[in-house]
């Protein structure tokens, strides 16, 4: 047998395969982005940052990753404020393992594993014009429950995939992929078989526009109903432009013409909503340095020492002889300050003990180490090297911790976590162990800052990450910790996070 023949058979056995639909394991309605890495995620943030603030778009986006060497604490925390979760593909795959993970194959696995029954699924540098949440109204998508759009290719005659699909040729465009609306209730089987196709990229893809075609090819050999907008693209310089099924413009894909933190980002005439993007990038360039910034691997007592840290956050920074200054430590490692090299923080695990680091934009900026009266001092690394003192804002704020008493109360909280989990599915079971950590943080409050920072060591498996974020949510809600990723009000605290009344 040939291999294109074995790629036929195995395909056909593929659709024949019965894939039930999970059903407790979607709810609701959202917005998927994949955006790893530096260049994606400044499209992805000025995209989100556009449906938050000029489009009032509500709806819940998750913004899916692979590894931290694509996404580190301070990228997490910039989507954290406009109110996306960040989803790292590699935890998952710890859940629902995966052989095969690329920029395109991602797509189909997020599609799959995302927390939404409903997804619009949207490419990082794709700007809608309006808010999406109206195309789950849609006709068109109601009564199929798959919303494509049309690309400007179209599969020939000849190629291949209509011999290794069994499936007589259909002339018509392939599917854009920058943007898609599936009911994965209603195209469970055909979105399992795109994940099929795509974890045979180095098969399908000689034949294939890459990852479009996939959708394509699946619906087609299931012969899943789907709606295809009858409109074509329009085309602007870099960028495609889909409509709505009324003909408007709707979706500006910058797919040839992605936003550079720090490089010629051209004006295209006819792009809407140009200047409010401008000025998107102009904001993320002061908030981050265009780097993938990940904290070295360091004890946990350094990481207690970050906690104190984090829930202090205020301070005064002053170089000695010289000047003082306010300077804010956040708990995803970022600093906000007027100096534009102080770019990030963590505490490090030095030969005479903790030394707090603070650097930016690549270059190690400052090192202290703490003192008995709740100081850290040290040096500028930089010339002209002076001396310099980092010290809470507010007069009394204490910045000492006990390594010992704190390890043995973080392992008391890891048992908490753990047997909160195991337990029933209800809210008063989130109650109790709310109650936990404010009496372990009553004795270090290192204990309820350590648990709000995005550390994914916290997260071992789906039931104790929902109690995580219950937790987490009180605790920002009463104010004992900072505001993070998705904080909820407090009448969304326990509903929103699963639990059920008993």
């Amino acid at each position: 047998m040939s291999d294109r023949q074995q790629l036929k058979a195995d395909l056909a056995q593929e659709a024949d395969t019965v894939s039930a639909f999970p059903q407790d394991r979607f709810d609701g309605r959202g917005i998927v982005i994949c955006a790893g890495g530096a260049r994606m995620f400044t499209c992805a943030w000025i995209t989100i940052a556009m449906l938050r603030r000029h489009i009032n778009c509500t709806l819940p986006i998750e913004v899916w990753h692979l590894g931290p060497q694509e996404m580190g604490p301070p990228m997490r925390g910039l989507l954290a404020e406009l109110g996306a979760e960040v989803v790292d593909a590699h935890e998952v795959a710890k859940r629902h393992p995966v052989q095969r993970l690329g920029g395109w194959e991602l797509k189909a696995y997020a599609l799959l594993h995302s927390r939404f029954a409903e997804v619009l699924l949207l490419d990082a540098d794709n700007l809608p014009l309006r808010d999406p949440a109206a195309l789950f109204e849609l006709a068109e998508y109601r009564d199929t429950g798959a919303l494509f759009w049309p690309d400007v290719v179209r599969l020939t005659r000849s190629n291949e995939v209509w011999e290794v699909g069994d499936i007589a040729y259909r002339d018509m465009a392939s599917f854009e992929s920058g943007q898609m609306v599936l009911d994965k209730t209603r195209c469970w089987r055909a979105l399992c078989l795109t994940h099929w196709i795509n974890q045979r990229a180095e098969q399908f893809y000689r034949f294939l526009h890459g990852d479009k075609d996939t959708f394509l090819l699946a619906w087609l050999k299931l012969q899943q109903p789907f709606h295809l907008i009858r409109h074509q693209p329009k085309t602007l310089y870099g960028t495609l432009c889909q409509r709505d099924p009324e003909g408007a413009v709707l979706f500006q894909h910058r797919n040839w013409t992605k936003w550079i933190l720090h490089g010629d980002n051209p004006r295209i005439e006819g792009f809407r909503l140009e200047d409010e993007c401008f000025a998107l990038l102009e904001e993320l360039k002061t908030a981050w340095d265009g780097r993938v910034f990940n904290p070295p691997a360091r004890s946990g007592v350094a990481r207690n020492f970050e906690a104190t840290l984090a829930r202090t956050r205020d301070f005064t920074i002053t170089r000695v002889s010289s000047d003082e200054r306010r300077i804010v430590l956040l708990p995803d490692h970022r600093i906000r300050s007027n100096i534009h090299y102080e770019r990030y923080w963590y505490v490090a695990d030095g030969e005479a003990g903790p030394e707090l680091k603070i650097e930016g934009d690549g270059v190690p900026v400052h090192t202290m180490q703490p003192y008995d009266d709740g100081v850290w001092r040290g040096r500028m690394l930089q010339p002209p090297g002076m001396p310099v003192e980092l010290a809470p804002l507010v007069p009394g704020a204490t910045q000492t911790v006990s390594g010992e008493m704190s390890e043995t109360l973080l392992a008391l909280l890891d048992g908490v976590l753990d047997i909160g989990a195991a337990l029933p599915n209800d809210r008063e079971v989130a109650r109790d162990v709310l109650g936990a950590v404010r009496l372990l943080s009553a004795m270090d409050p290192a204990i309820a800052s350590c648990l709000a920072q995005d550390d994914d060591a916290w997260v071992t498996r789906p039931a104790r990450a929902r109690l995580i974020r219950s937790v987490r949510a009180a605790l920002a809600v009463s104010g004992e910790i900072a505001p993070g990723r998705n904080w909820l009000t407090p009448g969304q605290v326990w509903a929103s996070a699963g639990y059920e009344r008993r």
